[in-house]
């Protein structure tokens, strides 16, 4: 596996390929009721080793949903932690699922981020350490979870609110789950991640190389429903 001659220290574009690849129901009568609370947890693995998790909660109401997804990264050599990358995010849709807030901080070995964007008006204003500025309002977010992002532009990165520039294709994957979809991300240059989601359109996993090896986000287990 890793050795010390196999430095896993990221460069920066590896940490943003890692935070775009590495968080709202409208009720009624007619309409079937979610789960009002669901959840799904993910492993981070490289080769066979795993590295990290990868949680994501959501919560449904009439009004809108709130998102919560937390990662943490800490691969190891001789099980010594050689790297540490742990980041929590709140997602706030509303009613029509368009982002109403999104809150994260990220702790990336030492390194400080931070992403604070509220809705204004007809727009999105993002504060963060990436970026600081205006953001379309059907903009979509790195976390992956809801299905929606897929067709929206720019991403929004839940690391430092830097403004992703990506375009997304449908693609044939044999490393997808079994049954499952595949969509390549990518803007192009440095940020691209295959993304897979379920038949009832729920995300179960995602892959994308840094450092010069494959890392994979795999599906463990779930309650209820994650998509919008």
């Amino acid at each position: 596996m890793l050795n010390r001659t196999e430095s896993y220290a990221m460069t920066p574009i590896t940490r943003r390929t890692f935070a775009a690849g590495t968080a709202a129901l409208a009720l009624s009568p007619a309409t079937p009721v979610l789960a009002s609370n669901a959840s799904r947890s993910f492993r981070v693995m490289t080769d066979d080793t795993q590295i990290g998790t990868y949680n994501v909660s959501v919560q449904h109401g009439p009004s809108g949903t709130t998102a919560r997804s937390v990662i943490d990264l800490a691969p190891k050599i001789a099980f010594i932690t050689v790297y540490r990358y742990a980041l929590s995010v709140t997602e706030v849709y509303d009613a029509e699922g368009l982002l109403v807030s999104l809150n994260g901080t990220c702790d990336d070995d030492g390194d400080p981020h931070f992403v604070n964007v509220e809705r204004q008006g007809e727009m999105l204003l993002a504060n963060g350490s990436s970026y600081r500025g205006p953001v379309p309002l059907r903009a979509g977010v790195t976390s992956h979870w809801n299905r929606d992002s897929l067709g929206r532009t720019p991403w929004i990165s839940t690391q430092s609110g830097e403004i992703l520039a990506v375009s997304v294709s449908e693609i044939s994957s044999p490393e997808a789950p079994a049954g499952a979809s595949a969509y390549r991300a990518t803007n192009g240059a440095d940020v691209t991640i295959d993304l897979f989601y379920d038949a009832r359109g729920e995300w179960v996993g995602s892959m994308f190389d840094a450092e010069g090896r494959r890392l994979r986000i795999e599906y463990l287990s779930e309650t209820g429903a994650l998509h919008i």
